[in-house]
Formats: C-alpha cells, sequence, structure tokens
C-alpha cells in the first residue's frame, strides 16, 4: 500500500490544478496483466504457464461526480507439461466477455478524490476443452489524482466479490463454483486514464 500513495505524493508535486471533471467527459483507461512460471513435480515433469489479461474500460461522466462504463475483456493463457520421457503437451485457452461499471467519486483535496465502484462482468470461454463461463459482481474502493487535463492515475483497492463459475466437463457433467470474498490487500493495482473528449472548459 504504501507505494501507492508515494506514486500520489509523487505526482502531486509536479502538477498544477486542474478541474476534476465535466458532464460529458469521456476517457478510457484499464489494466494490463502478464504472468510465466514454471514448476517440477517431483522430477516427474515439467509445467510452465503463461497468461495475457486485458481489462480496459471505457467511460462517460453522467455529471461532475460520477460516471459509467463499459469493460470488454480478453484473457489468454497456454500451460505446457513435459513429462520425464521427453513428451510434451500443450493447452491453450482464450476467454472474453463485457463487463458494466459506475463510478462516484468523491472530491477531498484539490485533483484528488476518492471513489467506490460498483461492477458486473461476464466472461466466457472462446476456445478451452471444456465450457466455461464466469459471472461476477464487485464493489471497490479506490483513489485518483488528475496529473493534467488529460492523464489522471488512480488506485483500486480491492473490495467486495461475489463470484458464480460453470465448467462443461463433458457431455453430461458440470461443475459449478460460488465464490463470496473481502480482500483489500492483494487484489489492489494502479493504472492510467486519459480524457480524449472533454466538455469545454
Amino acid at each position: 500500500m504504501k507505494h501507492l500513495f508515494l506514486l500520489f505524493i509523487f505526482v502531486s508535486g509536479i502538477s498544477n490544478a486542474f478541474a476534476q471533471f465535466n458532464k460529458g467527459d469521456k476517457f478510457a483507461g484499464g489494466s494490463f496483466g502478464l504472468s510465466i512460471n514454471t514448476s517440477e513435480v517431483i522430477a516427474q515433469s515439467n509445467n510452465s504457464n503463461f497468461s495475457i489479461h486485458l481489462n480496459p474500460n471505457l467511460g462517460f461522466f453522467v455529471s461532475e461526480s460520477a460516471a459509467i462504463g463499459l469493460i470488454p475483456q480478453i484473457n489468454f493463457s497456454r500451460s505446457t507439461s513435459t513429462n520425464v520421457n521427453g513428451g510434451k503437451s500443450t493447452t491453450n485457452s482464450l476467454s472474453g466477455g463485457m463487463g458494466v461499471f459506475y463510478r462516484k467519486y468523491f472530491t477531498v483535496a484539490e485533483n484528488f478524490s476518492l471513489f467506490f465502484e460498483p461492477r458486473a462482468v461476464y466472461t466466457g470461454a472462446i476456445i478451452r476443452d471444456d465450457g466455461f463461463n464466469n459471472f461476477s459482481l464487485s464493489i471497490s474502493p479506490g483513489a485518483a489524482y488528475r496529473i493534467s487535463s488529460k492523464w489522471m492515475v488512480e488506485a483500486t483497492l480491492g473490495g467486495l466479490l461475489y463470484s458464480r463459475s460453470l465448467d462443461q466437463l463433458g457431455t453430461d457433467q458440470e461443475s459449478s463454483d460460488s465464490r463470496f470474498a473481502f480482500d483489500l490487500i492483494t487484489t489492489n493495482s494502479v493504472g492510467l486514464i486519459y480524457f480524449f473528449k472533454q466538455k469545454d472548459q
């Protein structure tokens, strides 16, 4: 958490005062994730996993303190397993979906705001051996600092999450999993927002 606050302190020292938000402003932002890991199972096999997550968002301010928007979802992963005889198997998975969000800002200082963001997201399998569907609802707190008239840095601090997944394991087999979690520590993220269309000041 400390690095998030240090980031806000740094940008506050290099920026001037800007109007926070205006009804009609439009913006784009989001997050990008990359994960690579390998493991060995008791000298019997080697496993490697590679995954990419793209979660952009497009928003529109419906008032001077509230925005709504869309969250496209694209996730790709590749898992490779090699046994002691040199046999190799690779599994690719591609999923995608769409979400919606509402964000409410509360100005606490010049250029600096706190917010909370309810969102609903659906994702499903595009390329995968078994069918996969996931629906999630979440509420996340966060903070945002306006660096310039076009750019804003933001941090999302985990939150409250409900998730339901359904896997199609075979012709007549299904597996479902529902989860409810509260986390303000391990699911933090930092991102940038770009205002590509602004109402005239």
